[in-house]
């Protein structure tokens, strides 16, 4: 795995070994290894990088928290837990995404359940099914079986108000949102100060909204980043980079380095609104 962009903390030196999924947000970066445990790198200031000695089927790193899946779908986080985002309900998630300050999980029927904070809204999922849910800073997405999106939450920069049409992939960044396309294309809106909503041309096999910046892999399995560079984090090494076979659940900045059927990009760096 290969990791770029700032390493004040160490969340761009991986753990050795190899990883099948990968999940990067604020200054550390978790992975999960073939056996299914985490193993966690970086600021440790909130407990964010010591996850629990157990097996996780799914693994999504917010700022300051971290959650897992188990075999049975019942989630576990660590970390942060000041806004209470760190104690998931009880019962089976398909899905789960870590976000600032709360985390949103899927249920086996579709049906979305927020926790945490809630002060923009951010927690209070919309009635119906979805397909895929993404927390971003303050503002939660999910897909519709329609693969029409859905947002809900602070919209200061236009980051809740979707674009028409549909999508198979949708990713939530600090303040602005990115989905792919059918056919491959992305499509972003909301904040764009630093370009991060102007995706670069050609088509993608998955997407990854951070904080200010968006990267997107090729079909070839190389990296394109978009944005103003800060920390080098638009800058992916000329490495080759592998999809997680869920996408959408990692954000965007690591990758494995050798070719795999399992493996994606991530980054994930939370700006204050501007």
């Amino acid at each position: 795995m290969t990791c770029w962009g700032d390493n004040l903390y160490g969340q761009s030196t991986p753990s050795a070994g190899t990883f099948t999924q990968i999940s990067g947000s604020g200054n550390y970066t978790c992975g999960l290894r073939s056996d299914g445990t985490a193993s966690c790198w970086g600021d440790n200031s909130d407990g964010q990088s010591t996850p629990p000695a157990e097996p996780f089927t799914q693994i999504s790193a917010g700022p300051s928290h971290a959650c897992g899946l188990r075999d049975d779908g019942s989630a576990t986080c660590w970390g942060y837990n000041g806004y209470e985002e760190s104690i998931p309900p009880t019962g089976a998630l398909a899905q789960i995404s870590a976000g600032f300050r709360n985390t949103c999980g899927l249920r086996g029927d579709g049906s979305a359940t927020c926790w945490g904070d809630n002060s923009l809204g951010e927690s209070t999922p919309p009635a119906g099914v979805f397909t895929q849910i993404t927390a971003g800073e303050f503002h939660t997405c999910g897909l519709r079986a329609d693969g029409s999106a859905t947002c809900w939450g602070f919209d200061g920069s236009g980051e809740s108000d979707p674009a028409t049409g549909t999508f198979t992939q949708i990713t939530a960044g600090g303040f602005h949102t990115c989905g792919l396309r059918s056919d491959g294309t992305a499509t972003c809106w909301g904040n764009n100060r630093y370009g991060q909503s102007t995706p670069a041309a050609g088509t993608f096999a998955q997407i990854s909204a951070a904080g200010d910046h968006t990267c997107g892999l090729r079909a070839d399995g190389s990296a394109t980043c978009w944005a103003t560079i800060h920390s080098g984090n638009r800058r992916p090494r000329q490495v080759l980079l592998r999809r997680f076979p869920q996408a959408g659940m990692a954000p965007a900045g690591c990758g494995p380095t050798a070719p795999s059927r399992a493996g994606a990009i991530t980054t994930t760096e939370r700006p204050l609104p501007q």
